[in-house]
Protein backbone atom coordinates (compact mmCIF):
# COMPACT_ATOMS: atom_id res chain seq x y z
CA UNK A 1 0.00 0.00 0.00
CA UNK A 2 1.09 3.66 -0.85
CA UNK A 3 2.50 5.55 2.08
CA UNK A 4 -0.01 8.22 0.95
CA UNK A 5 -2.81 5.84 1.22
CA UNK A 6 -1.14 5.14 4.57
CA UNK A 7 -1.44 8.52 5.92
CA UNK A 8 -4.66 8.88 4.35
CA UNK A 9 -6.39 6.26 6.29
CA UNK A 10 -4.62 7.47 9.39
CA UNK A 11 -6.46 10.91 9.40
CA UNK A 12 -9.45 9.61 8.13
CA UNK A 13 -9.64 8.53 11.97
CA UNK A 14 -8.59 11.50 13.76
CA UNK A 15 -11.32 13.39 11.36
CA UNK A 16 -14.05 11.50 13.08
CA UNK A 17 -15.49 14.09 15.42
CA UNK A 18 -17.69 14.02 18.48
CA UNK A 19 -20.98 16.15 18.55
CA UNK A 20 -19.87 20.16 19.68
CA UNK A 21 -20.45 21.32 23.41
CA UNK A 22 -23.37 22.96 23.79
CA UNK A 23 -22.16 25.35 27.02
CA UNK A 24 -19.49 27.52 27.87
CA UNK A 25 -16.53 26.15 28.98
CA UNK A 26 -14.14 27.11 31.39
CA UNK A 27 -11.87 26.64 28.64
CA UNK A 28 -12.91 29.46 26.38
CA UNK A 29 -14.27 32.14 29.11
CA UNK A 30 -11.25 34.13 28.66
CA UNK A 31 -11.84 35.06 24.83
CA UNK A 32 -12.54 38.17 23.89
CA UNK A 33 -15.15 37.42 21.73
CA UNK A 34 -18.10 37.15 22.93
CA UNK A 35 -19.89 35.72 19.77
CA UNK A 36 -18.12 32.68 19.89
CA UNK A 37 -18.86 32.07 23.18
CA UNK A 38 -22.79 31.76 22.28
CA UNK A 39 -21.92 29.83 19.32
CA UNK A 40 -20.53 27.31 22.06
CA UNK A 41 -23.81 28.05 24.19
CA UNK A 42 -25.89 26.80 21.59
CA UNK A 43 -23.65 24.17 20.13
CA UNK A 44 -23.14 25.53 16.94
CA UNK A 45 -20.91 23.14 14.98
CA UNK A 46 -17.39 24.01 14.32
CA UNK A 47 -15.21 24.02 11.62
CA UNK A 48 -13.67 21.13 10.00
CA UNK A 49 -10.32 20.67 12.02
CA UNK A 50 -7.01 19.52 10.84
CA UNK A 51 -6.13 15.53 11.51
CA UNK A 52 -3.11 16.65 12.78
CA UNK A 53 -4.28 19.71 14.85
CA UNK A 54 -6.78 16.97 16.36
CA UNK A 55 -3.85 14.52 17.21
CA UNK A 56 -2.13 17.98 19.15
CA UNK A 57 -5.31 17.72 21.26
CA UNK A 58 -4.98 14.21 21.58
CA UNK A 59 -1.30 14.21 22.69
CA UNK A 60 -1.63 17.18 25.19
CA UNK A 61 -4.58 15.00 26.74
CA UNK A 62 -2.04 11.90 27.20
CA UNK A 63 0.68 14.31 28.59
CA UNK A 64 -2.10 15.47 30.99
CA UNK A 65 -1.92 11.30 32.78
CA UNK A 66 2.02 11.76 32.51
CA UNK A 67 2.02 14.87 34.06
CA UNK A 68 0.10 13.72 37.18
CA UNK A 69 1.71 9.94 37.36
CA UNK A 70 4.81 12.30 37.86
CA UNK A 71 3.55 14.51 40.53
CA UNK A 72 1.67 11.33 42.19
CA UNK A 73 5.60 9.89 42.22
CA UNK A 74 7.05 13.09 43.54
CA UNK A 75 5.23 12.71 46.85
CA UNK A 76 2.14 14.90 46.03
CA UNK A 77 -1.41 13.95 46.80
CA UNK A 78 -2.83 14.56 43.84
CA UNK A 79 -7.00 13.70 43.29
CA UNK A 80 -7.47 13.54 39.75
CA UNK A 81 -10.87 11.95 39.27
CA UNK A 82 -14.02 12.42 40.93
CA UNK A 83 -14.91 9.27 43.13
CA UNK A 84 -18.07 9.71 43.07
CA UNK A 85 -18.12 9.63 38.89
CA UNK A 86 -14.90 7.93 38.54
CA UNK A 87 -14.30 10.86 35.91
CA UNK A 88 -12.70 14.36 35.96
CA UNK A 89 -14.24 17.01 38.34
CA UNK A 90 -17.30 18.69 37.08
CA UNK A 91 -18.15 22.32 38.24
CA UNK A 92 -21.20 23.98 36.88
CA UNK A 93 -22.98 26.72 36.98
CA UNK A 94 -25.81 28.50 35.14
CA UNK A 95 -28.27 25.86 35.32
CA UNK A 96 -25.49 23.55 33.18
CA UNK A 97 -24.60 26.25 31.12
CA UNK A 98 -21.45 26.85 32.15
CA UNK A 99 -19.09 24.24 33.20
CA UNK A 100 -15.44 23.40 34.23
CA UNK A 101 -13.57 20.22 33.88
CA UNK A 102 -10.48 20.06 36.29
CA UNK A 103 -7.36 18.05 36.05
CA UNK A 104 -7.71 17.61 39.26
CA UNK A 105 -6.41 19.01 42.87
CA UNK A 106 -3.49 18.46 44.53
CA UNK A 107 -3.31 18.73 48.58
CA UNK A 108 0.33 20.84 49.36
CA UNK A 109 1.34 22.09 53.57
CA UNK A 110 -2.78 20.90 53.99
CA UNK A 111 -4.17 23.25 51.89
CA UNK A 112 -6.02 22.10 48.28
CA UNK A 113 -5.35 23.79 45.51
CA UNK A 114 -6.77 23.60 41.81
CA UNK A 115 -4.56 21.98 39.56
CA UNK A 116 -4.28 22.24 35.95
CA UNK A 117 -2.03 20.95 33.46
CA UNK A 118 -1.09 22.18 30.44
CA UNK A 119 1.68 21.00 28.09
CA UNK A 120 3.45 23.61 25.58
CA UNK A 121 5.90 23.82 22.64
CA UNK A 122 9.02 25.28 23.56
CA UNK A 123 8.50 28.93 22.27
CA UNK A 124 5.24 29.18 24.04
CA UNK A 125 6.97 26.91 27.51
CA UNK A 126 9.65 29.57 27.15
CA UNK A 127 7.14 32.94 27.47
CA UNK A 128 5.37 30.82 30.29
CA UNK A 129 8.70 30.49 32.65
CA UNK A 130 10.39 34.20 31.54
CA UNK A 131 7.14 35.84 31.64
CA UNK A 132 4.70 34.51 34.06
CA UNK A 133 1.29 33.13 32.78
CA UNK A 134 -0.58 36.08 32.96
CA UNK A 135 1.43 37.98 30.59
CA UNK A 136 2.17 34.84 28.24
CA UNK A 137 -0.95 32.67 28.20
CA UNK A 138 -3.82 35.17 29.67
CA UNK A 139 -6.94 32.40 28.46
CA UNK A 140 -5.25 30.01 31.10
CA UNK A 141 -5.56 32.25 33.61
CA UNK A 142 -8.98 33.17 32.54
CA UNK A 143 -9.70 29.30 32.53
CA UNK A 144 -8.52 29.07 36.09
CA UNK A 145 -10.43 31.95 37.44
CA UNK A 146 -13.58 30.76 36.37
CA UNK A 147 -12.65 27.24 37.72
CA UNK A 148 -11.47 28.26 41.48
CA UNK A 149 -14.77 30.71 41.65
CA UNK A 150 -16.96 27.93 40.63
CA UNK A 151 -15.16 25.20 42.86
CA UNK A 152 -14.05 27.99 45.81
CA UNK A 153 -10.29 27.70 45.69
CA UNK A 154 -7.96 30.28 46.77
CA UNK A 155 -5.36 29.31 44.67
CA UNK A 156 -4.32 26.89 41.20
CA UNK A 157 -1.38 24.50 40.57
CA UNK A 158 -0.61 25.65 37.67
CA UNK A 159 2.25 23.25 36.01
CA UNK A 160 3.17 22.97 32.35
CA UNK A 161 4.95 20.26 30.40
CA UNK A 162 7.98 21.32 27.79
CA UNK A 163 6.73 18.83 24.53
CA UNK A 164 10.33 19.80 23.28
CA UNK A 165 12.45 19.34 26.43
CA UNK A 166 10.44 17.49 28.93
CA UNK A 167 10.87 20.25 31.48
CA UNK A 168 8.62 21.45 33.75
CA UNK A 169 7.67 24.84 35.52
CA UNK A 170 5.02 25.54 37.80
CA UNK A 171 3.12 28.76 38.94
CA UNK A 172 0.83 29.52 41.65
CA UNK A 173 -2.33 31.40 40.54
CA UNK A 174 -3.95 32.97 43.03
CA UNK A 175 -8.03 33.60 43.06
CA UNK A 176 -9.02 37.22 41.87
CA UNK A 177 -12.77 37.51 42.98
CA UNK A 178 -12.76 40.80 40.51
CA UNK A 179 -11.31 39.11 37.52
CA UNK A 180 -13.78 36.51 38.60
CA UNK A 181 -17.00 39.06 38.51
CA UNK A 182 -16.07 39.97 35.03
CA UNK A 183 -15.80 36.75 33.96
CA UNK A 184 -19.29 36.04 35.00
CA UNK A 185 -19.87 39.31 33.56
CA UNK A 186 -19.22 38.11 30.18
CA UNK A 187 -21.29 34.67 30.69
CA UNK A 188 -24.44 37.10 31.78
CA UNK A 189 -24.15 39.29 28.51
CA UNK A 190 -24.18 36.00 26.43
CA UNK A 191 -27.37 34.45 27.97
CA UNK A 192 -29.14 37.24 27.27
CA UNK A 193 -28.38 36.85 24.11
CA UNK A 194 -26.45 40.01 23.92
CA UNK A 195 -23.10 38.82 22.36
CA UNK A 196 -21.13 40.42 19.80
CA UNK A 197 -18.74 39.93 17.20
CA UNK A 198 -15.09 40.80 17.84
CA UNK A 199 -14.84 42.40 14.28
CA UNK A 200 -16.81 43.46 11.38
CA UNK A 201 -14.18 41.71 8.80
CA UNK A 202 -14.39 37.66 8.44
CA UNK A 203 -10.49 38.13 7.22
CA UNK A 204 -9.26 39.72 10.66
CA UNK A 205 -6.53 37.14 12.32
CA UNK A 206 -9.00 36.79 15.37
CA UNK A 207 -11.40 35.17 13.34
CA UNK A 208 -9.26 33.13 10.68
CA UNK A 209 -8.06 31.06 13.63
CA UNK A 210 -10.88 30.69 14.94
CA UNK A 211 -12.86 27.36 14.63
CA UNK A 212 -16.44 28.48 14.17
CA UNK A 213 -15.22 31.18 11.48
CA UNK A 214 -17.44 29.52 8.86
CA UNK A 215 -20.93 29.43 10.27
CA UNK A 216 -20.28 32.84 12.23
CA UNK A 217 -19.80 34.16 8.83
CA UNK A 218 -22.05 31.95 6.85
CA UNK A 219 -25.26 31.96 8.43
CA UNK A 220 -27.10 29.47 5.82
CA UNK A 221 -24.65 26.56 7.84
CA UNK A 222 -27.16 27.50 10.78
CA UNK A 223 -28.88 24.13 12.06
CA UNK A 224 -32.16 24.42 12.75
CA UNK A 225 -33.55 23.50 16.20
CA UNK A 226 -35.07 25.64 19.51
CA UNK A 227 -31.49 25.86 20.54
CA UNK A 228 -30.65 28.18 17.72
CA UNK A 229 -33.61 30.30 17.36
CA UNK A 230 -33.03 33.73 18.59
CA UNK A 231 -36.42 33.35 20.53
CA UNK A 232 -35.07 31.10 22.76
CA UNK A 233 -32.67 31.64 26.13
CA UNK A 234 -31.40 29.75 28.42
CA UNK A 235 -32.97 28.52 31.32
CA UNK A 236 -30.68 30.04 34.38
CA UNK A 237 -31.40 27.60 37.42
CA UNK A 238 -29.98 24.76 38.90
CA UNK A 239 -31.34 21.20 38.26
CA UNK A 240 -33.78 22.50 35.83
CA UNK A 241 -34.44 20.03 33.33
CA UNK A 242 -35.94 22.77 30.91
CA UNK A 243 -32.78 24.09 29.72
CA UNK A 244 -34.19 26.50 26.94
CA UNK A 245 -37.04 28.99 27.26
CA UNK A 246 -39.36 30.32 24.00
CA UNK A 247 -39.76 33.89 24.80
CA UNK A 248 -42.21 33.58 21.57
CA UNK A 249 -44.80 31.74 22.95
CA UNK A 250 -43.58 31.78 27.07
CA UNK A 251 -42.82 27.76 26.99
CA UNK A 252 -40.14 25.69 27.70
CA UNK A 253 -38.54 25.34 24.04
CA UNK A 254 -38.55 21.79 22.95
CA UNK A 255 -39.59 21.82 19.49
CA UNK A 256 -39.36 24.18 16.05
CA UNK A 257 -42.11 26.20 15.33
CA UNK A 258 -43.04 28.79 12.88
CA UNK A 259 -41.86 31.35 14.79
CA UNK A 260 -38.16 30.05 14.53
CA UNK A 261 -35.60 32.62 13.78
CA UNK A 262 -31.86 31.66 13.55
CA UNK A 263 -29.84 33.32 16.31
CA UNK A 264 -27.35 35.55 15.41
CA UNK A 265 -24.49 37.72 17.67
CA UNK A 266 -25.10 41.40 17.54
CA UNK A 267 -22.36 42.85 15.36
CA UNK A 268 -19.63 44.52 16.24
CA UNK A 269 -20.44 48.62 17.83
Amino acid sequence: MPIEKIIEKIDLIEARKSAPRQYIGASIVGTDCEAYLAYSLRGYPEDTIRPKTLRIFALGHKIEDLVIKDLKASGLDVLEKDHLTGRQYELTDRGGHLRAHTDGQVVLDDELYLLEVKSMNDRNWKSFKKNGVAKSHPKYVAQCQMMMGLGGFETAFFIAYNKNTSEYHVEFIKFDEFFYANLQHKVDIVMRNQARKISDNPDDWRCKMCFRRNVCWNPSDIPKSCVTCENSVPVDKPNSHKKWWCLAHDVPAEETCSEYAPYYPLEKE
